[in-house]
């Protein structure tokens, strides 16, 4: 499995911008967009937000693959902003409640 840094900016009106940098397997961020995985991100925007909905292709984009540079965001740390990864799925098959976005990619590629 190949890691990658990845950039995640998701439109949410006029509610603002969900940002992120974040290293994650490839082939994890193909199964969560191929599978429309809903990613529950709460009130992150503010009260009442409730931002949450399938992470589209054109809201991920591929930073780097080379392993210098992500040694460099994992070690000093510079992780930052949303990774869909950490956040709870929702409206998934009944078996897969209340798992995070990571747990249930992993648990479908292992099928």
């Amino acid at each position: 499995m190949a890691k990658a840094i990845f950039k995640l900016n998701v439109d949410c009106g006029r509610m603002g911008d969900l940002e992120g940098l974040f290293v994650a397997e490839k082939d994890h961020v193909e199964k969560l967009i191929n599978d429309g995985i809903e990613v529950y991100f709460g009130e992150v925007l503010g009260k009442h937000s409730e931002i949450c909905g399938a992470i589209e292709q054109k809201e991920i984009t591929l930073v780097s693959d080379s392993v210098e540079a992500i040694q460099v965001i994992e070690s000093l740390g510079l992780e930052s902003g949303y990774n869909p990864f950490d956040y709870t799925a929702i409206n998934v098959e009944d078996d897969e409640d209340d798992l995070t976005v990571l747990e249930i990619v992993v648990k479908r590629l292992n099928q």
